[in-house]
């Protein structure tokens, strides 16, 4: 892995106009630079970590502005290296000037989540921990932004460690016996081996079920809203999102494209489609539209199939959303004189109006309860991603052939080497073994400054 140990600078703040704006330097020559270019308002004989210095930036003798200056000393920072913050006016001209002052002094340009990434490298954040760092940033609910709190906590790091330990005191139990057969623990057979890497093997599907919320609670729950033209779909999505985004017409058709909007219900980030509407069509551009909805309900959570409830038809749904989870919403209730007759047993139709709003918060009531992610004991920890996710049931199927070893009596060695694999791909998650094409595909997802 390479080693980092230059100096670098970056923006930490957005780009834009504003009161103050961050520059952040890290490395071995921090201090070294703010002397050359900080005067501080009371002479300073030796900076103190963690101490404000109001002064002024210079270049040689033009003044550049008046600034706050924050000295954080080794190894006690974000990164574990001096890091040395600027606290300048905002403004793009000034806060710019002021870093190529700074890239002018022994030190280059951070790249992407560089920070963060000296940070994990100088062991103060384990890579579940780097993780959450953008997961924050990114966070679009109270609930995303309370797990990726947790997970910045260590609460995932302490879970897996925990499962590590139970599988390396297994397997140097099994591994002892092995050696030394003639000093062989009593406890150490194959039934009691079994019912120990059973009890693991519980807990990772456990770890593993979380990655539904996780994962949802990170990228947003993704619905669909389909079905023929002209049954009110984009009515339906406005009223959802209480805003008139997409356009409204008695004619048939009028969404040739998807629109998508974002929407938090109950603390879960929503992520909506408004799709063309589903039917057969000889015109290019709607065949277009169509297969992009198709598209979109393939990799949806939940489709709301959309029925026209005023036209006295049979519901037919078609056979790709048959294989989804799907709600059916009975539209334009409004303009019946009385209401349909609805199967009090089927939990997943209902009937609305979008021109009213008579019984959407029983649509957005339905939609939370399928999500129905409560189960889960955030506190614990929460798989967050495809990646942590892909390791933990590379874990489980370790697990898996270590047990089948041990049910058939076959050789120590071979349950010693599944429970040793098994471990090891645990240790990817939190970065102990973690091949740097990886960790640099992690640190691309964070802006520069961070």
């Amino acid at each position: 892995m390479t080693n980092h140990n230059d100096t670098i600078t970056a923006i930490a703040t957005p780009p834009g106009k504003g009161g103050i704006a961050v520059i952040r330097i890290s490395g071995p020559e921090s201090l070294a630079i703010i002397k050359q270019i900080f005067k501080p308002s009371t002479p300073v004989k030796e900076y103190r970590p963690n101490i404000t210095y109001l002064g002024k930036v210079f270049d040689e003798n033009e003044l550049i502005d008046q600034v706050i200056v924050i000295y954080y000393k080794a190894p006690h920072s974000y990164t574990g290296e001096d890091v040395i913050e600027i606290s300048c006016h905002g403004g793009k001209f000034l806060t710019r000037t002021i870093l190529e002052l700074v890239l002018s002094r022994a030190s280059r340009l951070a790249r992407k989540g560089e920070f963060t990434k000296r940070a994990f490298l100088n062991g103060k954040l384990d890579l579940t921990e780097a993780e959450s760092v953008v997961d924050l940033i990114d966070a679009k609910t109270r609930k995303s932004q309370k797990v990726a709190i947790e997970r910045l906590e260590g609460k995932l790091y302490e879970g897996i460690e925990g499962i590590i330990k139970e599988i390396n005191e297994l397997r140097t139990e099994i591994e002892l016996d092995i050696d030394f057969p003639e000093h062989s623990n009593q406890k150490t057979n194959h039934k009691n081996i079994v019912n120990k890497i059973q009890f693991i093997k519980n807990e990772i599907t456990r770890l593993i079920a979380t990655a539904d919320e996780g994962i949802i609670l990170n990228e947003g729950y993704r619905i669909a809203i389909a079905g023929e033209p002209n049954a009110g779909k984009s009515s339906i999505f406005n009223r959802l999102i209480e805003n008139e985004r997409s356009i409204v017409t008695d004619i048939p058709g009028t969404t040739r494209d998807f629109i998508e909007e974002d929407i938090s219900l109950e603390g879960y980030w929503i992520k909506l489609f408004d799709t063309a509407g589903l039917r057969e069509s000889t015109s290019e551009i709607e065949i277009s539209g169509i297969k992009k909805s198709y598209d979109i309900v393939k990799n949806a959570h939940l489709v709301l199939w959309i029925e026209d409830t005023s036209v006295h038809k049979e519901i037919i749904i078609p056979e790709r959303i048959k294989n989804k989870d799907y709600f059916i919403i009975l539209n334009k209730l409004d303009l019946l004189k009385s209401p349909p007759s609805i199967d009090k047993n089927c939990e997943h139709i209902v009937a609305v109006s979008a021109k009213t709003g008579h019984n959407i918060d029983v649509l957005k009531d339905m939609i939370i309860d399928k999500i129905d992610l409560e189960e889960y004991d955030i506190s614990q920890g929460i798989l967050s991603n495809a990646r942590q996710l892909s390791s933990a049931k590379k874990c489980r199927r370790s697990l898996l052939k270590a047990l089948k070893s041990a049910k058939g009596e076959s050789g120590y060695e071979f349950i010693a080497f599944d429970l040793r694999e098994a471990s090891e791909y645990l240790e990817e998650i939190i970065g102990k073994i973690t091949s740097e094409d990886i960790i640099n595909n992690i640190f691309d997802r964070f802006c520069v400054g961070k």
